[in-house]
């Protein structure tokens, strides 16, 4: 299976194990499925219940130590337009779906909204099903593991790890294989599933229009007295409105504390930008100082004349997230490349889809190298994971998706209306 971002942090795998998967590494750590997001698919809310589920016993049940805490998550709506696609999304989600609708509830009132840390927002969406992670340790543990069976147990030989290793190309050889290409050696194999999220165009040219990258930054900030120790916060977080999609959580107070905050994409290009080894520092002082006047936290009156109050940033960064054009990820067997498949296209939503999507993968490839008629293995790996069958890659699929709006032309009105919105404020004051 092939890895995420083969520019720089590029993980290529050559492995006979047709039941290894791979989650692409995330930094966020805010696991927190969004049931309302599509309330005329409820395959999809199940789905990242299921995800939540998993991942969650998982953990559980392999003691990895990954700052793993199950808490609420808090959703606040900063825009009129976003809350009244939320408010209706909902009421549809508990009519149709009760099952899923009893797990989330939509909060309005001033002083409720406030206990949550969201005192500016028009509502919130509040849902027990939400965590705090720290993904990279989970990943890590995992990698271990398949490390260890491989070289001692019952995976000895099959699993092989080559990390800092770009895979620069991908093609077929007459007897039907897939060779890739690396700076290390060539990789030939029958079946070679890609987890390149935003990358997964420079393999297969024909998803450059249909996952699109998408830079998006974090940083680890030191919090205020004021939200720390027994006023630290309790709950997952997002921030969503017209342009704004930030997203927050905050570690164990004994390991620091620190609030993990990422977004801020109004403030820098991040459609097509793929070069993660800088940051942008516009985006990085709203990082730092949006938390002070978001949760009107006391600390507010001790700026001096008109420099703002900010917290210190222990560390900053950017990462490259993958968009999908039809806003839902991509995942099974590619059309007209028999042998390849694909999980990718997670549009900044990964945690609560990526770990069954890459099981879904998985199942294919397994039992397609055993020589199962592929509809027929999609089909069992659907039912078996649960996998939405709009996440399912088609011909029908693709030619839908390029005949909608491109990515880049969704994230441009969007950032536009958040434009109008600010000036419109500007201009009443």
């Amino acid at each position: 299976m092939l890895g995420s971002n083969w520019k720089s942090k590029y993980l290529a795998k050559s492995c006979n194990n047709p039941n290894l998967t791979l989650i692409p590494l995330q930094n966020g750590g805010h696991c927190q499925p969004i049931f309302f997001e599509y309330p005329h698919d409820s395959s999809i809310g199940h789905f990242e219940l299921a995800n939540w589920n998993s991942l969650a016993n998982e953990i559980e049940t392999s003691n990895i130590d990954c700052e793993w805490v199950a808490q609420p998550g808090v959703r606040g709506v900063y825009s009129e337009t976003k809350f009244q696609q939320a408010k209706e999304n909902i009421a549809i989600v508990q009519k149709t779906t009760p099952e899923l609708g009893k797990l989330m509830r939509f909060v309005t009132d001033k002083r409720e909204l406030a206990s949550y840390h969201h005192p500016k927002a028009l509502g919130a969406v509040v849902t027990d099903i939400a965590a705090r992670v720290w993904p990279y340790k989970l990943v890590a543990h995992l990698l271990e593991s398949l490390l260890m069976s491989s070289s001692e147990g019952k995976l000895q030989g099959t699993f092989n790890l080559q990390t800092l290793t770009p895979a620069e190309s991908l093609s077929a050889t007459l007897d039907g294989q897939w060779q890739i290409s690396t700076p290390r050696g060539t990789i030939t194999a029958r079946k070679t599933a890609l987890a390149t999220n935003a990358y997964t165009s420079h393999l297969l040219p024909d998803f450059a229009d249909l996952i699109v990258p998408c830079r998006g930054q974090m940083s680890a900030l030191l919090p205020l007295p004021s939200i720390s120790g027994p006023n630290r916060l309790h709950t997952s977080m997002g921030f969503e409105g017209d342009g704004l999609d930030d997203y927050l959580i905050q570690r164990p107070t004994e390991k620091g504390g620190h609030l993990m905050f990422g977004g801020g994409r109004t403030f820098n290009k991040s459609i097509g930008v793929t070069d993660d080894s800088t940051f942008d520092e516009t985006t990085a002082a709203y990082l730092r100082r949006e938390l002070v006047e978001a949760f009107e936290l006391p600390e507010q009156g001790e700026s001096s004349g008109n420099e703002k109050v900010e917290m210190q940033a222990v560390a900053q960064w950017t990462g490259v997230m993958g968009f999908s054009r039809d806003e839902v990820p991509w995942v099974g067997p590619v059309p007209g490349k028999e042998g390849i498949f694909v999980a990718a296209g997670y549009t900044g939503h990964g945690m609560p889809n990526t770990w069954l999507s890459g099981k879904a993968v998985a199942e294919m490839v397994g039992e397609s190298l055993a020589g199962g008629d592929l509809k027929a293995v999609v089909e069992a790996a659907r039912e078996a994971t649960g996998l939405p069958k709009a996440y399912q890659v088609s011909v029908e699929r693709i030619e839908k998706a390029m005949k909608s709006e491109t990515v880049e032309a969704k994230d441009h009105a969007e950032l536009s209306r958040n434009q109008r919105i600010l000036e419109a404020g500007k201009s009443l004051e």
